[in-house]
């Protein structure tokens, strides 16, 4: 079995709401967890989150183990960060903070091979199997599959929509509601009415464009919500749902 796990390329094309999960925790015990509960992707969340790239390998590892195909958050469009991203064999870099089109092309030129990109070719890695599965079938397939999701978190952003739209491989737009209501002027409140709009708006351009949208849905009925929009990459976030059983378990014990 290839060390790349480049089935989620072919999941965004089958055009259904994809539910996914952003993990902030070294602990491949709940990526494998997020695997047999029936989610169809993680995010390993390297933005925020604390893990090395010797732990990330581990919890793509733990992914790969799990059948569940792990996108990283990296820091931000910087080539060696991703270059040494997909080398531990992630199926695919979100890549935050893209704001203008000279920005999505820097992520995008760093996520594949010539004559497509710049990324840097090795198969001691671990996405080539060390060597088991080099070569022009693993520079193809990653060419091909590797999945590369960008940012719409900033007013920004939102004002360079449809330019940063027609940059060439890009598979998802993913709208990050959080920072995008503090850029905007709503303090982290993405669900007063005005953000909605913009929200919406992002969502159908998105789609209209022949891109994935993405947006954050942190429970049940904002994913069919903006599922009815549009969306289709839609991770919640592990920490949100552990913390919101925790609290519901002590309440309940507690009354």
């Amino acid at each position: 079995m290839p060390v790349f796990d480049d089935r989620f390329s072919d999941l965004l094309k089958e055009n259904r709401p994809l539910l996914g999960m952003f993990i902030g925790f070294n602990c491949p015990a709940l990526v494998e967890m997020a695997g047999f509960a029936g989610f169809d992707f993680i995010i390993i969340d390297n933005e925020h989150g604390p893990c090395s790239i010797e732990t990330t390998e581990n919890l793509v590892r733990a992914a790969r183990a799990a059948g569940i195909p792990p996108i990283v958050r990296v820091s931000g469009a910087n080539p060696k960060e991703i270059l040494r991203t997909l080398d531990i064999g992630a199926a695919g870099i979100q890549v935050p903070q893209i704001n203008t089109a000279d920005e999505a092309r820097v992520a995008v030129d760093a996520a594949k091979y010539p004559p497509v990109g710049s990324r840097g070719v090795a198969f001691s890695n671990r996405a080539a199997g060390f060597g088991f599965f080099g070569g022009a079938e693993h520079l193809k397939a990653s060419n091909e599959k590797t999945v590369v999701v960008t940012h719409i978190e900033t007013a920004e952003a939102v004002k360079n929509l449809d330019e940063m739209l027609a940059v060439p491989g890009i598979d998802v737009m993913f709208i990050g509601p959080n920072d995008l209501s503090v850029s905007m002027g709503y303090e982290g409140n993405y669900n007063h009415p005005d953000m909605q709009k913009v929200i919406a708006d992002c969502i159908r351009r998105i789609a209209a464009a022949g891109v994935t949208p993405g947006v954050l849905a942190t429970n049940p009925e904002d994913f069919h919500k903006y599922a009815a929009l549009g969306a289709r990459y839609m991770p919640c976030v592990a920490s949100g749902l552990i913390a919101g059983a925790m609290k519901r378990m002590v309440a309940g014990c507690k009354q």
